[in-house]
């Protein structure tokens, strides 16, 4: 193409801009005609330039993108499991333990013949030697409902009764006989009807008049939960029928009165 057709060319081009982009008066020159067609070609053939430059960010560093979705990153340090506090039971014995740990040893003594122990008489001796002999206890009357008190006399009352166990313990067989079971109490002394009075039980079991009791031979009106409780704090066996538990417990009572007959239930 020689300079003449060249110049045509530009100037046709010229022409076309022109009209495109408004008329100039301005001569154009070839630089000029250079950036003009740089401008019309078209910057990228993708139609959504605004995905692709967000899917080649993505694809840059596809770790780094995966990391923001992980909650627990690999090189993160391990949290500490929550401390789940334990629960200890406690077993039986425990709860007995603390039973007894509640219930004191000692307590005042009720009578001048009981000690300051739970279910606990003084020995005869020590009775002979502070000048106790009578040994006085309360009884109502169901008929007239009168209430008195009654004076047994310690030597005589004891007397009678190791008497009556040496000639009938050997019948027993370590069980209490009738007379225990079902005793017979003194008349009343207002209405004078036979067999009517009761013994007056303390309702606390430490208050219990247990030597009165035991001379009047009318431990039988306990129920089974005094002679347990007597049993109890003795170191005695309790379990059993109402009759063996009465038997260890005049059993108890003597010995405990007099240690050195123990021969006394020897069957």
């Amino acid at each position: 193409m020689n300079q003449k057709e060249q110049m045509e060319s530009e100037e046709e081009l010229n022409l076309t801009l022109s009209l495109r982009f408004g008329t100039s008066n301005e001569t154009t020159t070839p630089l000029q005609t250079n950036l003009c067609l740089m401008k019309i070609q078209p910057t990228s053939s993708n139609p959504n330039p605004s995905s692709s430059s967000t899917s080649c960010s993505n694809n840059t560093n596809p770790s780094l993108a995966s990391s923001n979705h992980n909650p627990n990153p690999p090189n993160a340090p391990a949290e500490a499991p929550e401390s789940v506090p334990t629960v200890t039971r406690s077993s039986g014995s425990s709860r007995r333990t603390s039973r007894l740990k509640r219930t004191s040893k000692t307590v005042t003594a009720p009578f001048p013949w009981a000690k300051n122990q739970r279910a606990t008489i003084h020995r005869h001796q020590y009775l002979m030697e502070n000048n106790v002999h009578t040994i006085t206890g309360k009884l109502y009357c169901r008929r007239c409902e009168h209430e008195f008190e009654l004076g047994l006399n310690l030597e005589d009352k004891l007397d009678a009764l190791i008497q009556f166990i040496t000639r009938e313990n050997e019948k027993w067989h370590t069980r209490a006989p009738l007379v225990w079971l079902s005793p017979v109490c003194p008349k009343c002394p207002l209405c004078d009807r036979e067999n009517s009075t009761r013994p007056v039980i303390a309702p606390n079991k430490k208050d219990i008049n247990w030597l009165f009791l035991l001379l009047g031979q009318m431990l039988g009106y306990c129920t089974l939960e005094h002679l347990k409780y007597f049993c109890k704090h003795n170191e005695i066996h309790r379990t059993g029928a109402k009759d063996r538990l009465l038997y260890n417990t005049y059993k108890g009572l003597i010995l405990q009165l007099l240690p050195d007959y123990l021969h006394l239930f020897d069957s």
